[in-house]
């Protein structure tokens, strides 16, 4: 009886510590909109970046910060401001490619607009480009008055030497 106890304790603790997101309460949010995604930026602020960008004129400088420098800057996406705003994400440089983000998610509850996103690494026996990098990625959300939460969740390394 003891170790059938201890053995369901077991089970139901691995099955809870391994699930990659947590219950932020409230929903996913469905009407999230991925604007631009990459795994290269030249933001000129070192370090991980996260930000909500509520106007247009923001959104200009932001576009432009995390495409500096390259030839021709991509156009950058049209967002209406009354309805929606801009959230970034940007993860620090990394030493090589296969860097990337793996879960990314909107919850909303009550309270607030929670971001969660996770790491993608490359793992043992990958094969990456040998050139800094660093992911980011632009989204929209609706507006809102609730505040938001970014969180970050455990780092995810890929296995490719299976």
């Amino acid at each position: 009886m003891k170790f059938s106890v201890l053995f369901l304790v077991t089970i139901f603790s691995l099955g809870t510590a391994c699930s990659q997101i947590p219950d932020f309460g409230g929903a996913i949010m469905n009407s999230v909109e991925e604007l631009k995604s990459d795994h290269s930026s030249n933001y000129p602020v070192e370090g991980k970046i996260t930000k909500t960008v509520t106007s247009e004129q923001v959104f200009k400088m932001e576009w432009e910060k995390v495409h500096e420098g390259m030839s021709p800057i991509p156009e950058r996406p049209i967002v209406n401001f009354e309805e929606r705003f801009v959230i970034l994400v940007m993860l620090e440089t990394k030493p090589t490619g296969g860097f990337g983000f793996d879960e990314f998610r909107v919850h909303e509850n009550a309270d607030q607009y929670v971001v969660f996103y996770s790491e993608a690494h490359p793992g043992d026996g990958c094969f990456t480009t040998q050139a800094l990098t660093r992911p980011y990625k632009f989204i929209s959300v609706p507006n809102t008055d609730k505040e938001v939460e970014f969180v970050k969740g455990d780092t995810v390394f890929n296995h490719c030497n299976e």
